[in-house]
């Protein structure tokens, strides 16, 4: 069964059901914690998406800081001499905002090209975030000041001139850490992996919601089809599966016999023990004659 969001939802469902007792009643939805670790792959593509196109979009930004060296240098004696003006104070914290940045960005490089865990890239990239708005801050109070000492005001000229130049990447980080996806491309591939993550997730609480509604007749109709039946008694996988696979023969029209069964085997391929297959074929196939058989009569 190819990895679509249908067979993402059917395994996050198994192995909700599989964690249960047999006797515990099902819970009214999800438990949000549950759903969190369920969702974790597709999560983690739409972290990778988004830490690719912030690398992307802020190519070229770690150029800027020969700048600050141009514009400070002169700035250290006269700061001595006039404490009152706070232009190079702001200017120092601009400068280590952008520094800390880059260090954060190299992180994001560092965690991508090795392919490790996304908690760690989450947490670069979240870095990325806090260090860009106290460069937006520091920019805002260095550009904002009244120097009065000429050295000064000629120093801030070239901040302002520095911030025109660096005012496009303090956007595009911004857009690339927020949740409003505009035109630019770079921003398509997270704008997908969100849609798919966010639909997935929906799909997932809509499907346990119906299931959970019709589990009572679900498991009456199974008992019809297995001698002694009791959920207890089950392997737990078995039974999740044949929860799940009975509920789509008697209560969702929407997915053909043979399509429901099928896909029902190959989770219990996935998640079974050796014989889960076949007794999962059989029991469903069981189920189906009944549904057809009734169908027939009507």
């Amino acid at each position: 069964m190819p990895d679509t969001p249908r067979r993402r939802m059917r395994e996050a469902v198994v192995q909700f059901l599989y964690a249960l007792q047999p006797s515990e009643p099902l819970p009214e939805s999800l438990d949000p914690s549950i759903l969190h670790l369920l969702l974790e792959s597709l999560r983690d593509k739409s972290t990778k998406a988004r830490a690719k196109a912030i690398l992307h979009l802020q190519q070229g930004r770690d150029k800027h800081l020969e700048s600050f060296e141009h514009i400070l240098g002169p700035l250290d004696l006269i700061g001595r001499l006039d404490p009152s003006d706070d232009i190079g104070s702001h200017l120092k914290e601009w400068r280590e905002a952008e520094e800390r940045l880059q260090e954060h960005l190299e992180g994001i490089r560092r965690e991508l090209n090795g392919n490790r865990e996304s908690t760690r890239l989450r947490e670069s990239m979240s870095g990325a975030h806090q260090s860009n708005r106290a460069s937006i801050a520091a920019a805002d109070a260095a550009t904002g000041s009244t120097p009065t000492l000429p050295a000064l005001r000629e120093a801030q000229e070239l901040a302002v001139q520095l911030k025109s130049r660096i005012a496009p990447l303090f956007s595009r980080l911004s857009l690339a850490l927020g949740n409003e996806f505009t035109e630019l491309p770079e921003l398509r591939a997270v704008a997908r992996a969100e849609k798919e993550l966010a639909q997935t997730s929906s799909s997932i609480e809509l499907y346990y919601s119906n299931l959970r509604g019709h589990l009572e007749n679900v498991d009456k109709e199974l008992a019809t089809v297995i001698d002694n039946y009791s959920p207890d008694r089950l392997d737990r996988v078995d039974r999740a599966i044949l929860r799940l696979g009975g509920y789509e023969l008697l209560f969702d029209p929407s997915i053909p016999n043979a399509v429901a069964i099928n896909e029902a085997i190959e989770l219990a391929r996935a998640f079974g023990t050796t014989d889960s297959p076949s007794f999962i074929n059989g029991v469903l196939d069981q189920v189906a004659k009944i549904v057809q058989d009734e169908s027939d009569e009507e």
